[in-house]
């Protein structure tokens, strides 16, 4: 196959000959087998990368002209002309019988590593054994030949080599010698192995904190967490106030649903070493799972104070502030950030979201435009398609996202509202009415443009098109509850069916009572009906909720039409100092002559 030509084998016909001399340094004459039969199943091709090693197939091994036998010869070109062929099976046992005759362990690797790539478990394991054997020294041959035992069932022949790869970590200076092992076992699918083989290694050291913390992290892995806790405390009796320990047991009071206990563990090791930033940073983190963003808030503000350069504490501040609304304070912490180097992307993005929000439509293009490919590039595209717009260059911005629709096909639906949308708020109903239906040409029963044609269709004064594409929804989604409540809306607003529009807007309301778009549209409807003080009400409590401009007019109109002229009157400049200028708000001044 292409790939295992390109990433495994690249093998030459003038080469092959020189490759499989140098497999012969220490071949072994043995009586010529049949070459292995092709498996009647489909091989997959090769992947780019050996699932157990991560490692690409190595090239063949050089060459070294000496003792050369033709059996060898020939299992060595018919490996690598079956692999080159896809036929990784046969290349896998043909390369596996050249291990059994040659003393060269690199044959063996060869062997184990294309076996590997054919998802040959059996294959690939009699090949780790054989590579063991040549260079039983091998740690990455010990590793591979411990994780393929587990795979395979063979629980002592895997605990030997664990027991091997334990030893030869220890005392090399460098990280615990478990944590290796941790890191194998944890990939492991079956976790229960996984577990038992961990419980005897470290019960080969019961006095070693890190046997029994590295046991702790594996039991978390697999959601074992009586286990866990039982070592992680195991761990802090033998090492009393070890930070990673301590963490990883608030980690577990967290994921058993105990996060006050998890809270209490890290306060009094905190009262006991308030200068360690790491259990600092583990107990602000632990108060922004539990919500109590002020308090996370005052031990980031610490942390700052130990470590004022540390990007992770000021992007953590940055975004507490955004979680706030103290726009401004957040503004600072991300201009920190740029000036660190840190997390810049992030940074330029929220700051121009910050600008965006505030109002500084040029500044905000400032910071987007700095914003480069990764996870907020599309977003950043369409604000600026927004600004650009907003600044008056309608064509620029609709230029912007067709070639968004292009390069990102999959985001049409996304493209095609934010342009109907742009396009609707600079007065061209018109063409976004034919966007959306042109959309919808070539996608029927999206919903979301379906809703977005209807609303644009009610200010078209096409009610017949809103009410068909809402009652469209409705029969795709009969409880979609933002299409009940805007269709009940609407024919309570633009026609006498008033009743009608009360059924839509009671099952809207049944579902979501507290939502105050429904609760203004119930209020509107039972005006309709003549039920003033009901609809006062509704009004009234959907108007607190919100501050809405548009809810505002509706409490108004009612309020006058109760003849509480004054009350009118007061909410009328009450709500126009809020949003000046509020379009249903003016309309109903000069209709009331307020």
């Amino acid at each position: 196959m292409i790939g295992f030509r390109r990433n495994a084998v690249k093998l030459r016909v003038s080469l092959g000959v020189v490759v499989v001399l140098g497999l012969a340094a220490c071949s072994r004459p043995v009586t010529r087998p049949q070459p292995p039969q092709e498996p009647a199943a489909v091989v997959q091709p090769a992947r780019p990368e050996a699932p157990l090693t991560g490692k690409a197939v190595p090239p063949a091994p050089e060459a070294k002209k000496d003792q050369l036998t033709a059996p060898l010869l020939y299992d060595v070109l018919l490996g690598e002309i079956a692999g080159q062929r896809g036929k990784l099976g046969v290349s896998g046992a043909a390369y596996l019988e050249a291990a059994r005759m040659s003393d060269d362990p690199r044959v063996a690797e060869r062997a184990l590593k294309i076996a590997i790539y054919g998802n040959q478990l059996q294959t690939a394991l009699q090949a780790a054994r054989r590579w063991v054997e040549l260079a039983p020294e091998n740690l990455e041959a010990r590793q591979t030949l411990a994780i393929l035992a587990l795979r395979n069932g063979q629980r002592d022949e895997a605990l030997k080599n664990f027991r091997y790869l334990l030893k030869q970590s220890q005392g090399t200076g460098k990280s615990s010698p478990y944590t290796g092992i941790l890191v194998m076992l944890a990939r492991e699918p079956d976790k229960q192995a996984a577990l038992e083989v961990m419980d005897q290694l470290a019960a080969l050291r019961p006095e070693d904190p890190e046997a029994h913390f590295a046991y702790a992290r594996l039991a978390v892995h697999a959601s074992k967490w009586s286990l866990a806790q039982r070592e992680v405390d195991r761990a802090l009796q033998l090492h009393p106030g070890w930070t990673e320990a301590l963490i990883l047991r608030a980690q577990i009071a967290l994921k058993q649903g105990n996060g006050q206990l998890a809270r209490r563990q890290l306060e009094e090791a905190l009262k006991k070493r308030p200068d360690d930033a790491d259990l600092r940073l583990a107990y602000a983190r632990l108060l922004v799972d539990l919500e109590d963003f002020d308090a996370a808030r005052t031990q980031y503000r610490k942390l700052e104070r130990l470590q004022p350069r540390n990007g992770q504490v000021i992007y953590s501040l940055a975004l507490l502030a955004l979680e706030a609304g103290q726009l401004d304070e957040a503004r600072k912490f991300f201009e920190k950030l740029v000036k660190l180097d840190y997390q810049t992307q992030q940074a330029y993005y929220y700051l121009g979201a910050i600008a965006e929000e505030q109002k500084k439509d040029r500044r905000a293009m400032e910071w987007y435009g700095k914003v480069g490919e990764g996870d907020h590039w599309l977003e950043v595209q369409i604000r600026l398609a927004v600004l650009e717009a907003r600044a008056g260059d309608l064509a620029v911005a609709r230029e912007r996202l067709h070639k968004l629709r292009l390069s990102h096909p999959e985001q049409a639906q996304r493209l095609f509202l934010v342009e109907g949308d742009i396009l609707a708020q600079n007065g061209h109903e018109q063409e976004a009415f034919d966007l959306y239906t042109h959309y919808l040409e070539m996608h029927p029963d999206d919903i979301e443009v379906l809703y977005a044609r209807a609303l644009i269709a009610e200010r078209l004064d096409r009610l017949a098109v809103a009410e068909s594409d809402f009652r469209r929804i409705l029969k795709i989604d009969p409880g979609n509850v933002r299409t009940l409540n805007a269709l009940g809306y609407t024919l309570a607003d633009r026609t006498d069916r008033y009743r009608e529009a009360l059924g839509y807007i009671e099952k809207a309301f049944a579902k979501t009572p507290d939502d105050p778009a429904v609760i203004d549209s119930m209020g509107w409807v039972l005006y309709r009906l003549g039920r003033l003080q009901e609809a006062r009400e509704l009004l009234q409590s959907a108007y607190e909720m919100t501050g809405d401009g548009e809810i505002a007019a509706h409490l108004i109109q009612v309020m006058w039409a109760m003849g509480d002229k004054d009350a009118a009157r007061a909410l009328w400049k009450e709500a126009s100092k809020k949003q000046p200028g509020h379009k249903v708000l003016e309309e109903t001044a000069r209709r009331l002559s307020l």
